[in-house]
């Protein structure tokens, strides 16, 4: 005989390992198979209820499944209750079984014993699939006539069930669910509601049939307000709060796009923010509520500008929750009316010092999305100050947010300059590589800053080279503008200080420094190598101060790497000290000599050609080290597996525009040198089929290196643009394999080529994320077949989307050539903040068309991972 539920309780608790527990519930759940067999059936409820406890602790227990049927079938309440109960716990609406339960659960809806009824609505609520719901909606529908106010409001949830499998037979019950409005048991109102509402979203075409029952829904919501103390419905001093939020998000339903309605509820909505208590969290739940109307509808300016600071005063608020609601609730509705969350700006800033971390993030988004030309300088330093102690996984986000609002609005190069270098000194080794690229790009271009931007850099890396970014940065500036070290620094303005010249002795101590330091990397090694290259000239260029034993010493650091078993090293260290020797003295300068100013006007036309490969800190999507070496996922050299190098370390500084690697006959007039693409391209004679295989998981397919091209002239053969290499000994030449950043000489600019843009087409639209292409033809006449495709990302939802990756994959007669996307994270409601550029050349121009297989994913607001993917077949003939 097996035991009471009660004693298998105990016996459960008194278990002290969980293999105790398993052998209770096995020697048990035998006994109730064995009882199931015997048809005991004074025990069969008494079994049932035991399962269910089994079930709660995650044992299987879906062999009672018929127990309960047979338990349902009964006369008696008490064994239809456990069999009701255990239908709904132990069976799912796809288990074939419950087809069986259909006829019994019809009589019980007939059945004289209101309690009886309520057990069988309760069940087709929760269990009906869509034959059930069509054999008992009348029955269901008779009982919302019912004279029993329990019976109408079970019968109005269990309706709910109904619409949701059978949307047909809405029309059919529009009259009768309206005419619930006109009860007076607040039950049944919360059930009519939440049954109208439910419709509502379900088919918005029926919003214009209930848009009749506004003034109904305001006069009930003012009976509410006005009600004195009711005992049955008082919760905190409140009067059925449950009631009013149900009633004031169906306004909000209601109000949504119709003018008309909006107007007659803006005077209950503001009676409702001004005159509900906030002292418990019944009155906040109604104000978060009359909030999320007042923002849904057509409310009036001074209506919106009421909930607003409400939300400001939640924000006050000790309970984190509330205050959660309010950041995110901001976020939202920052984009209608900027002006009055502006008021709560001191407000949000104090958010960043919560201790939750999740108030923190959703401040600092909100933050990011208030950041204008009168307030970038203040809410900059507070992001900057948060950036000390914010969690390490939160860094790299958080810099990419900061590097949107300096290129955005920053108020004058200096400043930009400064946060910039704070940046890269307080999280340096967590941002994303392109960031140090910017850093290096703004000073090129700010002649006037260089001194004192080579200045700071200097002092910060003595003081820490523990940031790689900075590192990066810092020996790129000393190599670069080194003489500029040997002069003093004049104070700039009231907020800067005048800076003491530095002896070439401490600059080499700083360089040696680095290269000995124990978190020195092969590429911090390589950097300085090239600045001591540099260094070399430059420390020429002011003989009067620079001793010759200081010049020994720098060929000495120069020579230190002769036999490093990293190749690299070996290898530049060899060519540097060649190209110190004498003989060469005629090239020498060209090779040392200082980057020229870049042109805003030549950057923006060179944006134009090459869309997907910007200048202003977008994300590269490679690390730091991979940028030099060529090493982007796979962890590789020289780009021969996964995509090849972006040259996401170079493109910021326009090598290619300095060193003339326009595109033409040597580089098959792509307007990208032969050594590294842009991105992955596929080989004509590469029969892999990347449809078959790209999305069969989230490995990157692996795609060979373009071939280097031919160098014509002398001062080529010294510098590839991309990469950049340097000759062993005359004759010049290079090494294919060999990708430390080069010196950088001075070139003329080759004129920008026009671009003809002649379509645009919609490639992907789902859940708030559109891609929309521009196609062009690069060059028409030289090459027909070749397409730019530049892919813009719309984030249409309210919430931030993080680590978007795009993918996509073209039949075998199309080459493909994918480069990196411009960033990572989508903003709130942006359009084409990030671009991606697809290169790609149809063989059977003419014959196919292109397509595209396309793989998208990226994370929601929530956390969690989405993947989607598609086909792309529209484009128009000529593609």
């Amino acid at each position: 005989m097996t035991m009471r539920l009660r004693e298998l309780i105990r016996a459960v608790r008194a278990c002290k390992t969980a293999a105790e527990e398993r052998a209770v519930i096995a020697k048990e759940s035998a006994l109730i198979r064995t009882a199931i067999k015997e048809e005991h059936e004074q025990y069969r409820h008494r079994n049932v209820a035991k399962l269910l406890f089994i079930h709660m602790l995650g044992y299987p227990s879906h062999f009672g499944q018929m127990e309960c049927l047979k338990l349902i079938a009964s006369p008696h309440f008490f064994e239809k209750r456990i069999g009701y109960l255990g239908l709904s716990l132990l069976l799912t609406e796809q288990e074939e079984v419950l087809t069986l339960v259909t006829n019994s659960i019809k009589n019980d809806l007939n059945s004289p014993n209101p309690f009886v009824v309520g057990l069988a609505l309760s069940a087709v609520g929760n269990l009906a699939t869509e034959d059930i719901a069509r054999d008992l909606a009348m029955d269901v529908d008779k009982h919302l006539k019912s004279n029993n106010s329990y019976l109408r409001k079970k019968a109005a949830l269990a309706t709910i069930r109904i619409f949701q499998k059978v949307p047909d037979l809405v029309e059919d019950f529009i009259e009768r669910i309206t005419s619930l409005l006109k009860d007076r048991s607040h039950g049944v109102l919360i059930a009519a509601v939440e049954l109208m509402t439910e419709v509502m979203k379900m088919d918005p075409a029926f919003t214009s049939a209930f848009s009749r029952l506004v003034p109904s829904v305001l006069r009930l919501l003012r009976n509410l307000l006005t009600m004195g103390y009711a005992p049955d419905h008082d919760i905190a001093g409140i009067t059925d709060p449950f009631l009013q939020v149900k009633l004031l998000y169906m306004l909000q339903c209601l109000g949504r796009d119709n003018a008309e309605a909006s107007e007659a509820m803006n005077d209950l909505l503001a009676q409702v923010a001004t005159n509900t208590e906030t002292a418990k969290n019944a009155g906040n739940a109604i104000l978060y509520q009359c909030v999320q109307t007042i923002m849904s509808v057509e409310s009036e300016a001074g209506l919106r500008v009421l909930g607003i600071n409400i939300l400001g005063r939640f924000l006050l608020n000790r309970d984190n929750n509330i205050r959660y609601v309010a950041l995110n609730t901001l976020s939202k509705v920052v984009g209608r009316d900027a002006a009055s969350v502006q008021r709560h700006r001191n407000t949000i800033v104090e958010c960043l010092k919560d201790p939750d971390v999740s108030i923190r993030q959703r401040a600092l988004e909100l933050i990011c999305q208030l950041v204008n030309p009168q307030n970038v300088q203040e809410l900059t330093r507070e992001m900057l100050n948060y950036l000390v102690v914010a969690l390490p996984e939160h860094k790299a986000s958080l810099c990419s947010k900061i590097m949107h609002v300096v290129e955005t609005y920053a108020p004058s190069p200096l400043w930009r300059l400064d946060t910039l270098i704070t940046m890269l000194a307080i999280a340096g080794d967590a941002c994303d590589p392109s960031i140090p690229h910017a850093l290096v790009y703004y000073l090129s271009t700010a002649e006037d800053l260089q001194r004192y931007a080579v200045h700071k850099l200097f002092l910060l890396l003595t003081d820490d080279a523990s940031q790689l970014g900075l590192v990066l940065a810092a020996v790129w500036a000393i190599g670069e503008f080194g003489d500029l070290l040997l002069q003093a620094q004049p104070a700039l303005d009231e907020d800067t200080s005048a800076m003491e010249p530095q002896t070439p002795a401490a600059v080499l101590d700083a360089l040696e420094e680095v290269v000995t330091n124990h978190g020195a990397t092969q590429v911090t090694r390589g950097y300085v190598l090239v600045a001591l290259l540099k260094l070399s000239d430059r420390f020429a260029a002011a003989s009067p101060s620079v001793s010759d034993a200081e010049m020994r010493r720098l060929a000495g650091l120069l020579s230190r790497y002769d036999t490093s078993l990293q190749l690299e090293l070996q290898q530049r260290s060899c060519e540097f000290r060649q190209v110190l020797a004498p003989g060469v003295e005629g090239v020498r300068p060209e090779i040392v000599g200082r980057i020229p100013p870049l042109d805003e006007a030549m950057l923006t036309a060179r944006r134009g050609r090459f869309p997907g490969r910007e200048d202003g800190g977008g994300k590269r999507g490679v690390s730091m080290e991979g940028s030099l070496f060529g090493e982007e996922g796979t962890g590789k050299k020289g780009g021969k597996e996964g995509p090849a190098a972006s040259g996401g370390a170079t493109d910021l500084l326009d090598l290619e525009e300095i060193f003339g690697g326009a595109p033409g006959p040597g580089n098959g007039g792509n307007g990208m040198t032969g050594a590294v693409t842009g991105g992955a391209s596929l080989k004509g004679g590469e029969s892999a089929d990347l449809l078959s295989d790209i999305f069969a998981s989230n490995v990157p397919v692996a795609m060979p290196a373009s071939a280097p091209v031919a160098l014509s002239t002398p001062f080529d053969q010294v510098v590839v643009a991309e990469e950049g290499h340097l000759p062993h000994a005359p004759p010049p030449s290079f090494s294919s394999s060999s990708s430390l950043p080069p010196p950088t000489p001075s070139a003329p600019l080759p004129p920008a080529l026009p671009q003809q843009t002649t379509a645009s087409i919609t490639a992907f639209d789902q859940d708030g994320l559109r891609i929309t292409m521009e196609l062009s033809k690069p060059s028409p006449a030289d090459d027909p077949s070749a397409s730019l495709l530049l892919c813009r990302f719309d984030n249409r939802t309210d919430v931030t989307l993080t680590n978007l990756s795009f993918q996509c994959a073209v039949p075998r007669y199309v080459k493909l050539e994918l480069s990196p996307a411009s960033g990572s994270t989508l903003l709130p409601n942006t359009a084409g903040s990030v671009t991606q550029a697809v290169r790609v050349a149809n063989s059977l121009l003419g014959q196919k068309p292109l397509q595209l297989k396309i793989k998208v994913q990226y994370t929601d607001g929530r956390g969690q991972p989405i993947t989607k993917m598609g086909t792309v077949a529209n484009f128009p003939a000529g593609y």
